[in-house]
C-alpha cells in the first residue's frame, strides 16, 4: 500500500497541515498545498525527480501567492489590547496637581488613584493635562 509515492506526498501534506495548526502562520499551509498538488503529479508520473521538481515549483508558486495575500503591515495590537489598560484611557484627562512637580516628578489624583507624573516643574494646584504615558508614569503639561 505504501509503495505508491502519491500516498507519501499525501501523508507529507497532512503532516504539514498539523504543523500549520500548531504554528498558525499560514506558511506551512502553502507548503501543504504544494504537497497536495504533487499528489496528482505522483499519481500520474512515477519519476521521483519530476515529483520533486513539481513540488519545488508548486511550493514557490504557493509561497508567492501566500506572500501576496498576507497584509504588508500586520496590526501591532488587536482590539482586545486596550482592555484593562487604565493608563491608555487617562490620555487627555485633566487633573489638579496634589504635589508639586519638582525635578520633573510629581503626583496627581485621578479616579481615586495616585499617579506619578513627569513634566516641567509646576506648583501644587496647577491644572494639568495627561499627554502620554510611559510605563506607569503620566507625562503632563500645563493647561
Amino acid at each position: 500500500m505504501w509503495h505508491e509515492p502519491y500516498l507519501w506526498w499525501a501523508a507529507f501534506g497532512f503532516l504539514l497541515l498539523i504543523v500549520e495548526m500548531i504554528t498558525g502562520t499560514f506558511f506551512f499551509l502553502a507548503i501543504a498545498a504544494a504537497a497536495f498538488m504533487t499528489v496528482a503529479v505522483a499519481w500520474l508520473i512515477g519519476d521521483y525527480l519530476v515529483q520533486w521538481v513539481a513540488f519545488s515549483v508548486f511550493a514557490m508558486i504557493s509561497l508567492l501567492i501566500w506572500k501576496k495575500m498576507r497584509p504588508a503591515h500586520p496590526p501591532h495590537h488587536d482590539a482586545a489590547s486596550a482592555l484593562n489598560n487604565r493608563t491608555r484611557h487617562l490620555i487627555g484627562r485633566q487633573a489638579v496637581l496634589t504635589e508639586p512637580i519638582s525635578n520633573g516628578i510629581g503626583r496627581i489624583n485621578i479616579d481615586d488613584s495616585w499617579w506619578k507624573v513627569a513634566g516641567e516643574d509646576l506648583p501644587v494646584g496647577t491644572h494639568v493635562k495627561v499627554v502620554s504615558v510611559h510605563e506607569m508614569i503620566l507625562n503632563v503639561e500645563k493647561v
